[in-house]
């Protein structure tokens, strides 16, 4: 078949990838003149495979009050009456009953799974080259609370090198000697030492290079998709600024916009843009070297020590930020990511720290959809949220096997259209 991939993140690219390896002809269509220019351009860096704790939950919902209206909470949402947001808002909060919340734990640890394991592969058969390394993740808790209720959902799998290590505060001081803060201001730390970092954006540009050697592969970068086409409801085409782009089948991988595609084509997708923030420091020499990947679970801030030619870099990364399509910067957000480096690591951010920020396609219950839409020529791989780098290379393997009809890798229901409608 000739199938076209609407996107080049790091979702489409990866996607693009297992469906020109199964011998179909591929085209990749993305308005930027680049691949991974959005939300795959410069996010937190953690491969994050053992913790996939949703944003909907019981613990967000009693503190959605304070996180709203705090001075530099990592969770703003822009006055007004956005339709859009109010019935993905509505779905958010029953996406936060315990019993929502322990489906998408089940259902997005066993995509990850996955996920590692096919990007092991891809990394090791093409010889890609993106700073992936095994470095650990340590996620700090502020709060007993918070803390009791990730102590007892722990993961102890040992056979499969998830095991997770319960730290008190002096541990994890112990354990990354990088971290500036006391131990009366922690009230204990999770530690997975299975954990990887890598720069995403660098997988993209080398998983493309790859790409553009493959005869069955076109592609149209720098060509905005207008619209749908669709005949006898059926979706024939996009239309774009240089044309009509002709399949058999399209896979809708366009990130934050995939949902005003989805209602061009006659159908509602719960997808938001979440506005994120992140900077990159490049920390003095005297400055601790960050040896793990940290979160800093009260504040939804990761700081991921990422490999460079002039040494190890700090992606800062964090924010929810619900302000519809708006893509500029915001300094002060940038200011709270400073601050945090300063609090946490100790490390100056006054001077240039490449301030970025994209719209991350997050579901009311931060489980990506991996189905066929209502349109039978249309798949959709879109709604990641803010473990689209963690869940790329297991959603385009998912992907490519339900388009084919082969057998799922894993149970694809969770990730089902109507289960989140």
């Amino acid at each position: 078949m000739k199938i076209c991939v609407l996107g080049a993140g790091v979702i489409g690219l990866t996607t693009a990838w297992y469906l020109s390896e199964a011998g179909h002809d591929v085209v990749i269509v993305d308005r930027h003149a680049a691949t991974g220019a959005d939300a795959s351009a410069a996010n937190g860096g953690q491969l994050s495979y053992a913790f996939v704790t949703p944003l909907a939950s019981p613990a967000t919902l009693l503190k959605l009050p304070s996180l709203l209206i705090a001075r530099g909470s990592p969770m703003r949402i822009r006055p007004g009456l956005d339709p859009r947001l109010i019935s993905w808002g509505v779905r958010f909060l029953l996406a936060c009953r315990s019993a929502a919340v322990r489906d998408t734990v089940a259902a997005q640890l066993e995509l990850a799974a996955l996920s590692r394991a096919e990007l092991a592969r891809l990394t090791q058969t093409l010889g890609l080259a993106f700073g992936l390394r095994t470095a650990g993740k340590l996620v700090l808790f502020r709060s007993q609370g918070e803390f009791d209720t990730a102590r007892s959902a722990v993961i102890d799998d040992t056979a499969a090198g998830d095991a997770q290590q319960v730290l008190t505060p002096a541990e994890c001081l112990a354990l990354e000697p990088a971290l500036k803060l006391g131990e009366r201001e922690l009230a204990g730390g999770i530690f997975t030492a299975s954990e990887q970092v890598g720069d995403c954006a660098a997988f993209c540009a080398a998983l493309a290079d790859r790409l553009k050697h493959r005869i069955n592969v076109e592609w149209q970068l720098g060509t905005p998709v207008t619209r749908p086409v669709r005949s006898g409801g059926h979706l024939v085409a996009v239309d774009t600024g240089s044309g009509h782009v002709r399949a058999d089948r399209f896979v809708l991988c366009m990130g934050a916009s995939s949902s005003d595609f989805a209602s061009a084509c006659g159908f509602y997708l719960p997808i938001y843009p979440v506005k994120g923030y992140s900077i990159t420091l490049q920390p003095a020499r005297q400055a601790g070297t960050l040896r793990h990947s940290v979160t800093d679970f009260e504040r939804k801030l990761v700081f991921a020590p990422l490999a460079r030619e002039a040494g190890t870099a700090i992606r800062v990364a964090g924010i929810a930020d619900l302000d519809g399509n708006d893509r500029s910067i915001d300094p002060a957000r940038v200011d709270v990511l400073r601050r945090a480096s300063g609090e946490l690591l100790g490390i100056e951010a006054d001077g240039d720290v490449q301030p970025w920020c994209g719209l991350r396609p997050m579901t009311p219950d931060s489980r990506p959809i991996i189905a066929w839409s209502p349109l039978p020529e249309l798949f959709v791989n879109s709604g990641h949220g803010m473990l689209g780098w963690t869940l790329a290379c297991g959603s385009a393997r998912l992907a490519a096997d339900l388009i084919d009809g082969r057998p799922a890798a894993i149970a694809a229901g969770a990730f089902n259209l109507r289960r989140a409608a």
